[in-house]
């Protein structure tokens, strides 16, 4: 199955920008870009970088600002020069970006000076939008085309095995085919309002900025810091007319008790990607908003993000992830490659025009992952293997079961245990690391790492190495020292046995924490529920214990529920204890009795 459009992914957005110049492409705190002037902005970037830095088709430019508008303008420039663009999250620690940066060999970085820590080491051709983008005097004319549907588009970055993110490069005709199938699957056009919820350096963003960029669509983008913060995303919902987002189920499962169709009237569709979700969540969407049609897509990155999408309905048993998306085939194939029979289990293989082509700088895993298999049913077909275990049901469509290797998802990212092990592993007094995905009752998984060899004393180091080296939602939760990996009786890590290790240290501790205040005594129910099974005590740090920004949703949700006050998002991060928080709580209480 191929794509033949010959257009690549930004003469898609010239066509719309020439189709639609007045309208609004951008809107971010109340800053207003119509498609042209976004054109003209992306234009004058793009002159530059194919003229002062050189790039030209296939060379890599990383991109790495926290403005979202600037973030779209730089993508669309590198694109428009020829390049690929790889955006990269500025809030990473320097050595992630440094490893990234180092993996990609970029021609160019576009930057904001904010930002600036993470291009410290690079020494070729930098670009500080935020400083020099006033100053271009290139032209604000389209370029003449320099890429071809061959390609690449963009390189997003994942989690790998050998400590080493990897970089998945997707070529513009791979990505134009998931564009193309979305604009007409949802129906998109210049009357609708996207909210992006995705960041950049996450693959979902994409097809979410693409889409609304390619079909007319306004996009409305949240301030980064506050996707997380329920009453704002809501609040955008209800008074910028929002008609379409897409987001992961554990943000939508904690956005749900805000919505309602009163004060969503605009919105006409929501689609769930990034991880599995139970028929829960189903339910309680049409619960909230009965008229509105929820999706699931399903997808790798190495597959244009979206290889198979499927309608929900109020009374589904089971989540499915649906059929193929056009000019995309998928095999389930047993342990031999044979095919599976309908109600059958296998592993999941893709196939067609959505295929990346491969990743960056890796031709050996690339070569174990991206294939063309001589047995039928896919013979002579370039297949990627998905790791993915489903069941292919009578009527044809897929769900799915559960992952063949150590990958998770953690907030919708793919997490590789093995990437963090590595990294825990540099440490001198490391000899062995297992890692344990443990669900908690908020639906935000945590991360466990069972270390062999350090001492207790040692924990607080690791736990610096992890945070100067890994993401912030790799960072494992706890890190326990133990003396002994123990065994099953076949010989392998007794995951159980490492559980049951975890509650029995998570539940010792001191006498029970003793609340001064109701508002003490509501926050450690809510901590307990959080954290469980880890003993809680009143000084302990909110995000040492593994609090993350969805847990913090969860947080200012309970206090808001319980105690009537509505905290900003912020106030978890200002006071990280039960005692400070409740603090600012109190205060809340006081200056509300004081002016009522």
């Amino acid at each position: 199955m191929s794509n033949d459009d010959p257009r690549t992914l930004h003469l898609l957005f010239e066509e719309c920008a020439r189709r639609v110049p007045g309208n609004i492409a951008l809107e971010f705190e109340g800053e207003c870009i119509s498609y042209a002037e976004l054109n003209r902005r992306a234009n004058r970037l793009a002159h530059h970088l194919r003229d002062t830095s050189g790039v030209r088709p296939d060379d890599r430019v990383v991109i790495l600002v926290r403005h979202p508008a600037h973030v779209i303008t730089a993508m669309l420039a590198v694109l428009k020069a020829g390049g690929a663009y790889v955006p990269l999250d500025p809030d990473n620690p320097p050595g992630v970006t440094h490893r990234i940066v180092e993996d990609v060999a970029p021609r160019a970085m576009v930057i904001e000076s904010s930002a600036a820590a993470g291009a410290a080491f690079f020494d070729g051709d930098l670009f500080v939008l935020d400083v020099m983008g006033a100053a271009l005097d290139t032209p604000d004319s389209d370029p003449e085309p320099a890429s071809a549907v061959s390609d690449l588009a963009y390189v997003i970055y994942t989690s790998g095995t050998s400590g080493t993110p990897k970089g998945i490069a997707v070529e513009h005709r791979a990505i134009v085919n998931t564009v193309k199938w979305r604009n007409s699957y949802y129906e998109f056009g210049p009357d609708d309002v996207t909210l992006a919820i995705p960041r950049p350096s996450f693959d979902s963003s994409v097809a979410d900025t693409f889409c609304a960029l390619t079909s007319g669509v306004r996009l409305l983008l949240p301030h980064r810091d506050r996707v997380t913060d329920r009453h704002y995303l809501t609040g955008l919902m209800k008074h910028r007319n929002v008609s379409h987002f897409l987001v992961t189920p554990a943000l939508y499962k904690r956005l749900l008790g805000s919505i309602d169709s009163r004060s969503t009237k605009s919105l006409r569709s929501v689609t769930i990607a990034g991880e599995w979700f139970t028929s829960s969540l189903t339910r309680e969407h049409f619960r909230h908003l009965p008229e509105v049609r929820l999706f699931n897509e399903y997808g790798p990155s190495e597959n244009a993000v979206c290889s198979t999408v499927h309608p929900l309905a109020a009374t589904d048993t089971s989540v499915l992830i649906g059929k193929p998306i056009a000019h995309t085939e998928a095999f389930v194939l047993d342990e031999e490659g044979t095919p599976v029979e309908p109600g059958g289990t296998g592993e999941l293989y893709l196939a067609g025009a959505g295929l990346a082509r491969g990743y960056l700088g890796n031709p050996e895993l690339t070569a174990e992952r991206f294939f063309t298999p001589s047995a039928p049913p896919a013979a002579g077909k370039r297949v990627y293997r998905t790791g993915d275990i489903v069941r292919l049901r009578e009527d044809g469509n897929l769900q799915f079961i559960e992952r063949r290797d150590g990958q998770v998802k953690i907030r919708g990212r793919r997490v590789e245990l093995g990437h963090v092990a590595e990294i825990l592993a540099k440490d001198h007094a490391v000899g062995h690391v297992h890692l344990l995905r443990r669900d908690t009752d908020s639906a935000t998984p945590l991360l466990i790492a069972f270390v062999l060899g350090p001492a207790a004393r040692d924990v607080d180091r690791l736990h610096a190495l992890a945070q100067g080296n890994l993401p912030e939602y790799m960072v494992p939760s706890a890190i326990i020292p133990i003396d002994a990996v123990p065994l099953t009786g076949h010989g392998k890590v007794d995951e159980a046995a490492l559980a049951a290790l975890y509650a029995d240290i998570s539940g010792q501790g001191g006498p029970a924490p003793e609340p001064a205040t109701e508002a003490e005594a509501v926050l450690l129910e809510i901590w307990q529920k959080l954290f469980a099974p880890l003993s809680i005590g009143l000084d302990d740090d909110f995000f040492d214990l593994g609090g993350d920004s969805l847990s913090v949703m969860d947080l200012v949700s309970g206090v808001e529920e319980r105690l009537g006050v509505q905290l900003d998002n912020s106030a978890a991060y200002t006071g990280r204890t039960i005692r400070s928080l409740a603090r600012i709580i109190e205060n809340r209480q006081n200056d509300k009795a004081g002016t009522s």
